[in-house]
């Protein structure tokens, strides 16, 4: 079934949220996207359909980008391609419950071996709680729990960064030597340089040539350290922290290219 939501406090609509197995899991997990920059990735794990849908919609009207998993392997496969920011994992899960899930991402490198991680379970004894946060479980929320104490709990383990400005001068001023004519010359260059990036990355994604987009990635970053350009790097930085899974990184690729397109316009403005 098909689910949208708008986050009524900031008017951001929930766009390409797929079918998250109400009535019937799907072979995949859903992927849910909210149009939102600098959001925490959040990853949420539940076998149960009625408790994966709630957690989704609750975390979506606070603006939250979410991908859902419907048991432990998927949360697993998730964790191990995405750099999810928090993992909130259900204690019980058929095949791998979120314990096992945590200890599998903990134990090698991987883009959310050090994400926060909370668990969701029902039971309320202390010696169950207490195995959960033994297994580093930062906190362990009750089930049922309703919408704004989940939210709060998130606010709480979450610190969002402070978005990047496009163009920071005095970033680009320090790296050229206080030179206000080398920074004006650099950045007419990256200007250029950025004119001809979607063609490039357009031809990195159909060869699927993440090696060349790595080199390029190189290259662009230097690029946009020299002209103080912050969003980009922070852009540049969530691209290659995915370019070890198994998928293309298409999210990434596409904020990416947004934030290019952005810089390049203040660059002209």
């Amino acid at each position: 079934m098909k689910i949208a939501a708008t986050n009524r406090a900031t008017n951001l609509e929930v766009v390409g949220i797929d079918e998250v197995g109400i009535g019937a899991h799907s072979a995949s997990s859903s992927l849910l996207r909210v149009c939102r920059v600098n959001q925490a990735l959040i990853l949420i794990a539940d076998d149960n359909p009625l408790s994966l849908r709630f957690l989704v919609e609750a975390l979506a009207a606070g603006g939250y980008d979410c991908v859902a998993a419907e048991d432990g392997n998927a949360a697993l496969r998730h964790g191990r391609t995405s750099a999810f920011d928090l993992l909130l994992l259900d204690a019980r899960m058929p095949g791998l419950d979120g314990c096992e899930v945590l200890a599998q991402l903990r134990a090698q490198p991987g883009p959310s071996r050090s994400a926060i991680a909370l668990a969701t379970t029902a039971a309320d004894d202390a010696a169950a709680i207490a195995r959960l946060r033994a297994a580093g479980f930062a906190d362990v929320l009750p089930k049922p729990i309703g919408a704004d104490a989940l939210r709060k709990a998130l606010a709480h383990h979450l610190r969002e960064p402070v978005p990047a400005p496009d163009l920071d001068d005095a970033q680009a001023l320090r790296a050229a030597g206080g030179d206000e004519g080398i920074v004006a010359s650099l950045r007419g260059l990256f200007s250029a340089e950025l004119e001809g990036l979607p063609a490039q990355i357009a031809a990195f994604t159909a060869g699927n040539d993440k090696a060349a987009l790595c080199e390029r990635l190189h290259r662009l970053e230097a690029s946009a350290g020299f002209c103080g350009a912050p969003a980009l790097l922070r852009a540049i930085s969530a691209v290659r922290t995915l370019l070890d899974g198994a998928e293309w990184p298409a999210t990434a690729v596409a904020t990416l290219l947004e934030v290019s397109a952005r810089t390049r316009q203040r660059l002209s403005g």
